[in-house]
């Protein structure tokens, strides 16, 4: 059965509209006039049945049915630029510039990426970390940005990739050794934290009910990974990312003290240029990334 397609060129326009939210600002990129990008975009209303539009004073917003649309229409344009390169340059390594913050790269993404590897053997993914207070000097060496908070860059896309809680974690030697049966009995115990989350303890014990002052008594770590590693070495109780603790648990090095509650996360967002040259290799392995997270089981009596 053929495939019904709208046409190609109507995809282009609408896709460069919806990225800079501007018609004007799409010709640009294009080489072609606003009223030929506006004809594009009819075109494909047409084709659709349905607006994909707001016109604002500035620009222009898509309207909330044609976001996802969007979202797969930049992705498959992604992917046909990346399969064109390769095909112009066959047998050629491709290179993929990642940048993450530590505690992400060593906890999550490094566990991963064999996978990655495996699937598309002819490219070769260079990780690199920077602390959160760097990431911005990140984006001109980098393909790839992937922090725990949404990113907004001019001609780049963010994706979400994964969902994310905390979950208070210990020793399975501390957890044998102290009397841990009710959330306010962390209060008597040495409570571990990551500098770029001081408050999430506090918020942790306000949603369980508890009322405790915002600074709570406990070394602070420059990284998440940091707080684990002191959590497995029995110095205390860890409030950390499920994303960065399912190795961990898995092996048993951590356990979890309680199903409840949950203090949801920021979650897990990548960023890439939508224009540059790997952007259909970049949004491959966002793609997968995103499997990744779906993948992610609860650890047991937390679901």
């Amino acid at each position: 059965m053929a495939r019904r397609l709208p046409p190609l060129k109507a995809l282009r326009a609408f896709e460069a509209a919806a990225r800079h939210a501007n018609f004007t600002a799409a010709a640009e990129e294009l080489s072609i006039t606003h009223s030929a990008v506006s004809q594009q975009i009819r075109l494909l209303e047409e084709y659709v049945g349905q607006p994909l539009f707001t016109r604002e004073a500035r620009g222009v917003s898509l309207l909330p049915q044609a976001r996802d649309y969007f979202t797969e229409v930049q992705a498959s344009l992604d992917r046909i630029a990346s399969a064109t390169t390769l095909l112009k340059s066959p047998g050629q390594r491709r290179s993929l510039r990642v940048c993450s913050t530590p505690s992400l790269a060593m906890k999550w993404l490094i566990p991963r990426l064999a996978g990655f590897q495996a699937l598309v053997p002819d490219t070769d993914v260079q990780l690199s970390t920077l602390g959160r207070q760097f990431f911005e000097q990140a984006e001109a060496s980098s393909d790839v940005l992937i922090r725990r908070m949404p990113m907004q860059r001019p001609e780049h896309s963010c994706v979400r990739c994964l969902d994310d809680y905390l979950v208070p974690v210990a020793s399975p030697r501390f957890i044998k050794r102290n009397r841990i049966y009710a959330v306010a009995d962390c209060l008597g115990h040495p409570l571990l934290q990551a500098a770029s989350g001081q408050h999430d303890w506090s918020r942790w014990f306000e949603l369980a009910g508890l009322q405790v002052p915002p600074k709570l008594p406990g070394p602070v770590f420059d990284h998440q990974f940091l707080c684990l590693q002191a959590a497995m070495n029995d110095l205390g109780l860890a409030l950390a990312p499920w994303c960065l603790l399912e190795e961990d648990i898995r092996a048993d090095r951590l356990r979890p003290l309680f199903a409840q509650p949950r203090l949801p996360g920021p979650g897990v967002y990548a960023l890439y240029r939508s224009e540059s040259p790997v952007a259909g290799l970049a949004r491959q392995f966002i793609d997968w990334l995103g499997l990744q997270g779906h993948a992610a089981s609860a650890p047991q009596g937390i679901k």
